[in-house]
């Protein structure tokens, strides 16, 4: 009745008729704000957020995989790699689109996670150690077991990111 009473009374004016509709079926139906990833890319390899429960990584896993926010915790992602014997050269990449609010960086760790290897703390779209390497520095990987570990840049970021894994043989 109101809308009707409303339309005639706008015709009436010689004016515009104008009818907003805020019933149920006029709200959009968009991805919510709280949940930018899909479940299947927050839990990819999950439990992975300690050195003690790192998921193992093998050349080929790509991800996606994503940083969450887990109830005002930051999540850290912590990747397992075995480095064998006769190894020239071992790189770990990140891959995501750098934004306010989801810059990443990567960590390389010793087997325990007690001892930081290297760190890369870019701006950009990616995050990437090579070792050996100058650039972020990294010496020679020994035959072992390494963690590499993603984690958000500043406290509260999160994002989405894609894994390359290279070990090339001597």
């Amino acid at each position: 009745m109101l809308r009707g009473t409303l339309l005639a009374l706008a015709t009436l004016a010689g004016g515009c008729s104008l009818v907003l509709d805020f019933s149920e079926s006029a709200i959009p139906k968009d991805a919510g704000i709280d949940a930018p990833f899909s479940q299947e890319e927050c839990d990819y390899k999950e439990p992975n957020d300690s050195a003690e429960t790192a998921a193992v990584l093998v050349p080929g896993d790509v991800g996606p995989a994503a940083i969450c926010s887990t109830g005002g915790t930051d999540d850290h992602d912590f990747y397992r790699v075995t480095v064998p014997a006769n190894t020239a050269s071992v790189t770990f990449r990140i891959t995501f689109v750098n934004r306010p609010t989801g810059d990443l960086d990567l960590r390389l760790l010793d087997k325990t996670g007690g001892t930081v290897l290297a760190r890369s703390t870019g701006f950009g779209n990616f995050e990437e150690i090579t070792c050996p390497g100058a650039s972020p520095v990294c010496a020679a990987l020994a035959p072992d077991d390494y963690v590499f570990e993603v984690f958000p840049a500043l406290t509260g970021s999160v994002n989405r990111y894609d894994i390359a894994l290279t070990i090339t043989p001597m």
